[in-house]
């Protein structure tokens, strides 16, 4: 009995050993297999480049490409995990299609497409058609087109007055004007007469009255103008009458602000100058600038050819990356255009991060008692700035 229990205790130490084991070689290789990355990119008129993410003998791996589309696909093993068009979306893709095939289509549809026989049976139709238009001509049209024509002769005929009838052209003209001077104010009866004079005499009254309502209107207007002009001088006056509140007011908001910048001024100072914080600013500065080296590709390749239209910008990007010969001289070449604008060339890189880099910089700052007083001191200046 004993033998058996102790057979399932060891069993049971040995699974228990195996899990453990697992867990630790799942830890080791989260913490110390680094992940890799690796970039290709070229512009030469277009941009076109491809970048990859992988873990553990790339069997963990994210691609990002683009290739006039930006693609970003993921695998674990050989299954595929995610494939996704970032820029431009397929709806976009789809929209832009259909409008530049739409009006080739309408174009199409607009001209229809006639066989030889459709064509022939056309100009048949309208010949036929032409014919029987010219049989169908009734005889009625022609008669009235033969009398309009005879008019338009005895028309010009009249025009042409012969000589005898100069007389009776004459006894006309001596008629009009014997009516005319019967139509005269002589020959107008005494009641339109009168008329007439009451109509001269409303005349000047209605003039006399025009001129009284623009007098009228011409007073409104300046009185109006007074007023706005009284309102104005009393606003005037009563800022007048403010400044030197105002101004005593800006001169007491100004000292208080002095004062609270003096202050802020000389705690910063001395938070500054502590000895304590300035060992924990060296710390940090220390272990970024190492961080930051670990994480930079350790393989750079490429070529850059660049230029500005004015050459003093050319000029002043050769001088800030200049401090930095001496990291990419070997493998980067940078040639600067001073004649116009240039940007082509190509870049690849590759690098790696594993995760226990950048755990053991934090732990080392933790352990450090200066930077734990300044996160200490941190937190209780949000606080208070919280409560206030």
């Amino acid at each position: 009995m004993i033998h058996i229990l102790l057979m399932i205790l060891k069993v049971i130490g040995v699974i228990l050993l195996v899990i453990l084991g697992l867990i630790l070689a799942a830890v080791l290789l989260i913490l110390f297999v680094p992940v890799r990355y690796r970039a290709d990119v070229s512009i030469e008129g277009k941009p076109d480049g491809e970048a990859a993410v992988s873990w553990l003998l790339h069997l963990v791996r994210i691609r990002v490409s683009y290739h006039e589309h930006a693609d970003v696909s993921g695998r674990v093993l050989w299954f595929k995990l995610f494939n996704v068009r970032l820029w431009p979306p397929e709806d976009e893709e789809e929209q832009k299609t259909k409008s530049e095939t739409e009006p080739v289509f309408a174009e199409f549809e607009k001209t229809p497409v006639l066989s030889e026989n459709d064509s022939e049976i056309r100009n048949t139709e309208v010949s036929v058609l032409t014919e029987n238009e010219q049989q169908e001509i009734p005889l009625e049209t022609v008669a009235e087109t033969s009398k309009a024509e005879e008019k338009k002769t005895a028309g010009d005929d009249r025009t042409a007055v012969p000589a005898e009838d100069d007389e009776l052209v004459v006894h006309a003209t001596e008629l009009i004007s014997g009516s005319n001077e019967s139509s005269s104010p002589s020959a107008l009866p005494a009641d339109a007469l009168k008329n007439s004079s009451k109509e001269n005499f409303k005349e000047p009254v209605v003039k006399e009255e025009r001129v009284e309502e623009v007098k009228n209107c011409f007073g409104a207007k300046i009185k109006e103008k007074l007023a706005r002009l009284i309102k104005k001088a009393r606003t005037l006056w009563n800022r007048i009458r403010e400044l030197p509140g105002k101004i005593r007011k800006l001169a007491d908001g100004i000292s208080k602000k002095k004062i609270s910048l003096e202050k802020t001024w000389n705690s910063i100072s001395m938070f500054w100058h502590d000895g304590q914080n300035q060992k924990a600013f060296h710390l940090v500065w220390k272990r970024a600038k190492k961080l930051v080296r670990y994480v930079l590709p350790k393989k750079v390749q490429g070529r850059i050819h660049f230029g500005f239209d004015d050459p003093y910008d050319t000029g002043q990007v050769l001088t800030v990356v200049s401090p930095f010969y001496g990291l990419y001289a070997r493998t980067l070449t940078l040639e600067p255009d001073f004649t116009g604008t240039a940007l082509d060339g190509e870049l690849h890189f590759k690098g790696r991060i594993a995760l226990w880099y950048p755990l053991w910089t934090a732990a080392r700052l933790f352990i450090s008692k200066d930077f734990r007083r300044l996160l200490r001191f941190l937190r209780k200046r949000d606080s208070g700035t919280k409560k206030a």
